[in-house]
């Protein structure tokens, strides 16, 4: 099979539906058309860089908070999670992707690292503290995900005033092993939305004799606690198992899973 380039959003508007359940995402509560023909993107694992930052790139906007998405939401859309978690890793080691674990959940979330590298110049700079130095040794030192001290003056060039500054912003996490890991600053404000969208649409669905509902009526019902969008958590819950979609007559039927 020839190899398909990869499709951007302009070439995404122009291509016809595709026969697969139609799940696009909006930037502000569910009715925006930029995201309607997202899901007639073709995505094959041999253009996976591609794809992942155009997913990337479109789902972001949603959240109001900062330019992460969860792997889930990743596996939603690109299917062979360990496809995804393979490719992940090389575009993490290539400087193009920002990768974090959320201790306190069980949410990995990703970020672009051109986007990472803007929020991590604003503090810098916020601190008067040389970008450049920092920037280029955390590019070469890319695989890494926990740092000393020690590693943290040498290797990422950071004064002591440096790292607790970062510390103090949430850009460094100090860990209960004395080691540091970088972090995004509103990652935590994201993680709590997505938890409480989550567990209110399960709620929903248990509420249920049959466990399902129309996306449109879950929709509709405006939840509070789904402050993210529902489209937005549904990409969320299908990748990471929580609910399964179904074509219907109706729209899509959103039922509960096994997990």
């Amino acid at each position: 099979m020839s190899k398909r380039k990869p499709l951007t959003l302009a070439a995404l508007r122009g291509t016809p539906k595709l026969p697969k359940i139609d799940h696009h995402i909006d930037s502000k509560e569910d009715n925006d058309e930029d995201f309607d023909d997202f899901d007639n993107a073709i995505l094959e694992l041999s253009e996976i860089e591609e794809n992942v930052k155009f997913i990337l790139t479109s789902l972001r906007l949603n959240s109001g908070i900062a330019p992460i998405v969860t792997k889930a939401m990743l596996y939603s859309q690109l299917g062979c999670k360990t496809q995804v978690d393979k490719d992940l890793t090389g575009l993490r080691k290539s400087n193009k992707i920002m990768r974090f674990p959320f201790r306190s959940s069980s949410v990995d979330y990703v970020m672009l690292f051109s986007d990472y590298i803007t929020v991590l110049k604003q503090h810098l700079l916020t601190h008067n503290i040389a970008s450049t130095k920092v920037i280029e040794a955390l590019k070469k030192h890319c695989d890494v995900i926990y740092f000393s001290k020690v590693d943290l003056k040498g290797k990422i060039c950071l004064s002591d005033d440096a790292i607790k500054s970062l510390t103090q912003d949430k850009l460094l996490l100090l860990n209960s092993n004395s080691t540091y890991e970088f972090s995004v600053p509103c990652a935590g404000n994201y993680i709590e939305r997505l938890s409480q969208g989550r567990l209110r649409i399960v709620k929903v669905l248990q509420n249920r004799p049959s466990n399902e509902i129309l996306e449109q009526e879950l929709i509709d019902m405006k939840l509070k606690q789904c402050s993210l969008g529902i489209k937005f958590l549904l990409y969320d819950m299908i990748g990471n198992g929580q609910v399964k979609s179904v074509k219907c007559g109706m729209g899509n039927l959103i039922r509960l899973g096994k997990k």
